[in-house]
Formats: structure tokens, C-alpha cells, sequence
């Protein structure tokens, strides 16, 4: 199986349907059957289209996943898709996430991870949880876009811990944007190891350096290094017998302040 992860920074990033078509092109030639993305969104005043899409809110004609979808389908690849809405962003812009999957979807549910949930609120966050079955079982996928440690109003530690609350027994992956680095000790990465998560990177038998991002971006204005902040975790142990950063300029061309992750999983029933 083949995951993919990716902040999109949708409608914030020049040449953005140029980089769309990349994302559509990568999704193709690596076969992913499981994608991930964070900061997808629409202008608010787009018109609303009638295509049946799980959601929590209309979807419209710019939203990015939408248009993501529907190139993959104009070059003969099937996706079903997802998307909800979590927040208003850059004034005119409703802020979601996205699943894109070619296997069947059974059950999907959002999450808040804040009380008093005010989509006004950019620091409020949800995640999304959607259930597929795979040979002959069911798994869960939650698509993840996290606040920082540090943060009094809207804690990392707070948004894990709602999430992993909702985990059962079966296999699960978290994927995304968890804003807490790898290297930084005693915070949001120990945190998520603490709460029994295990690191795709770490179990790869294959993989690159994992760096997503290079540079000062929203919410990392004063970053200055290289820093891995987007992940795919399991809540059991798995074979992965590859991870690796795309859309870093050298594994396809960047399309986001964000490279992304995509990783090949092994299923065993």
C-alpha cells in the first residue's frame, strides 16, 4: 500500500494549477492508493458544486482536492474524495482537509479538537478519520494538522490526545502536519512516541534524510533550519519497506512551503 501526505498551501503558492497537475502526475506514477492533505481550500464565494463528496460543508468549484480529483479522473484514475472544512484562512479562503482514495471508504467522521469549536477561530482544529477496507479488513486513516507545543490557546498535547482517543484495535495511520519537530526532545514528537504511535520513518528498511521543511513558512516564521514536522505513524508496528520526501525539487518539483511524505506499507491480514 502506498501513502501520501502533503500540505498543499493551496491558493497560496504561485503557478498553483501548474503544481496541481505535478501532485496529479506523482499521485499516477507512484500508484498511491491513500492521500493526505492539509490546507486545502476555496474561496468562499465560489460557486457550490452538486457532486456527491463526503463532507461537513458545501464544497466548491476551486476547492483544491476537487480539482485534484477531478485531473485524476481526466487521466483515468479514480479517486474518491473527502474534504471538510475546518477553519476560515487568509480572510476569504474555508481551510479543510482531504482524503483521495481508490479504496472503498466505509465510514468517515470528523473530529474537533477544541472545545466550543469556532471556525472563526484559525487555532481551532479537526481532524478526519476515514475507515477502508483492504484485503479482507478494515483500516483507519486520520488526516492530521496540528497546533504547536507551546501554544496555551490551542496545545498539541490537547489535539493528540482527542485523536487518539478515537483509536480502536484495528491498524491505523496517522498522516500529516503535527507542527512539532522530530529533533526537538520532551515535546510534540516524544509526546506522540509516548502515546504508543511508531514512526514510519524510523521503521523504514529505506529512507532519505525525511526533512519537509527548509525554510521560514507560516506558523515556522523564525525557523532558519532544516525540520521534519509532517509524518505518517502507526498504532501498531508495521513492514515499510520505504519512506521517502516528494515534492522536494529533487523527488518532483516543490509545489508547497511543505514537501510532502509518501510511504509504501506492507499488509499482512
Amino acid at each position: 500500500m502506498k501513502l501520501l501526505t502533503l500540505n498543499t498551501h493551496s491558493w497560496q503558492e504561485e503557478e498553483q494549477y501548474q503544481k496541481l497537475d505535478i501532485v496529479a502526475q506523482a499521485v499516477i506514477e507512484q500508484g498511491c492508493d491513500v492521500i493526505a492533505l492539509q490546507e486545502v481550500n476555496q474561496h468562499s464565494l465560489s460557486d457550490i458544486i452538486s457532486d456527491q463528496i463526503l463532507s461537513n460543508h458545501p464544497v466548491r468549484k476551486d476547492n483544491y482536492g476537487y480539482l485534484l480529483q477531478q485531473k485524476l479522473a481526466q487521466l483515468g484514475h479514480h479517486y474518491q474524495l473527502t474534504w471538510d472544512f475546518v477553519h476560515q484562512s487568509y480572510e476569504v479562503y474555508q481551510e479543510g482537509l482531504a482524503f483521495l482514495t481508490r479504496l472503498p471508504i466505509v465510514e468517515h467522521r470528523v473530529i474537533d479538537l477544541n472545545d466550543n469549536y469556532d471556525e472563526s477561530d484559525w487555532k481551532h482544529r479537526r481532524a478526519v478519520r476515514i475507515t477502508v477496507a483492504y484485503q479482507h479488513q478494515h483500516i483507519d486513516f486520520y488526516n492530521c494538522h496540528c497546533g504547536w507545543w507551546n501554544d496555551q490557546e490551542s496545545p498539541f498535547e490537547d489535539h493528540l490526545n482527542r485523536i487518539t482517543a478515537t483509536l480502536s484495535s484495528r491498524l491505523s495511520f496517522l498522516l500529516g502536519d503535527f507542527n512539532n519537530p522530530s529533533h526537538v526532545r520532551d515535546q510534540g514528537y516524544d509526546y506522540a512516541l509516548h502515546c504508543n504511535l511508531k514512526d514510519c520513518f524510523v521503521l523504514a528498511q529505506s529512507k532519505d534524510n525525511g526533512t519537509t521543511v527548509v525554510k521560514n513558512i507560516d506558523g515556522w516564521q523564525q525557523n532558519s533550519q532544516a525540520l521534519r514536522l509532517d509524518y505518517i505513524f502507526a498504532n501498531q508496528p508495521v513492514i515499510v519497506p520505504q519512506h521517502r520526501v516528494i515534492f522536494n525539487g529533487d523527488f518532483y518539483d516543490v509545489v508547497s512551503d511543505h514537501f510532502g511524505v509518501i510511504c509504501t506499507i506492507n499488509i499482512i491480514n
